[in-house]
């Protein structure tokens, strides 16, 4: 059954390369970025199998030795043994004088910091938002477009009853309804 696999696997990788090709020369880029993915993918799974089959045969040779070399009661003797945690080495008293405590109370002393600065910007921007947009409303009313419109309604430069109907360029702003309304 394993050669039949492997088989189909070469077949399928030399089918698949030799498509890219074709698809390639031809010109025919959709099916050749298909294929290059099958082929790739067909690579990474043949390549993986050896990977693997030559991983067995390693590990079958390491337990096939192991037991032979191992000295009776080793394991026994390497559970015994008692298992020492050091998880924070840098807490230790003699290792004050050196900068191992440093990186951890510097990146604490950061966070402490930017904390500090967010909960100040925050007060800040709540306590100064009521004057900056009442500021801010105040600014905008001189650069705020008029209630009414700047150019006249094409009904209102017909009934003549502004002034602007004289302006010739306003009527070409208009259009030929402006126009033909002024004859």
């Amino acid at each position: 059954m394993k050669q039949l696999s492997w088989l189909i696997g070469v077949v399928a990788l030399i089918a698949t390369g030799a498509y890219l090709f074709i698809y390639v020369y031809r010109w025919e880029w959709h099916r050749a970025l298909l294929v290059g993915i099958l082929f790739l993918a067909t690579l990474v799974g043949l390549c993986t199998a050896l990977v693997l089959r030559r991983l067995a045969a390693v590990d079958e040779h390491v337990r096939s030795g192991a037991g032979a070399q191992r000295q009776p009661g080793a394991l026994e003797r390497l559970r015994a043994t008692p298992v020492e945690s050091k998880p924070f080495l840098w807490l230790k008293p003699e290792a004050f004088d050196r900068t191992h405590i440093f990186i951890p109370v510097l990146l604490g002393g950061g966070f402490v910091v930017s904390g500090i600065a967010w909960l100040i910007e925050r007060v800040a921007g709540n306590s100064a938002r009521a004057g900056v947009e009442e500021q801010l409303a105040t600014e905008l009313e001189q650069v705020a477009f008029p209630a009414t419109s700047l150019v006249p309604t094409d009904a209102e430069l017909l009934a003549g009853a502004d002034d602007c109907g004289d302006d010739p360029a306003l009527r070409v702003l208009l259009g030929p309804a402006a126009t033909a309304g002024l004859r």
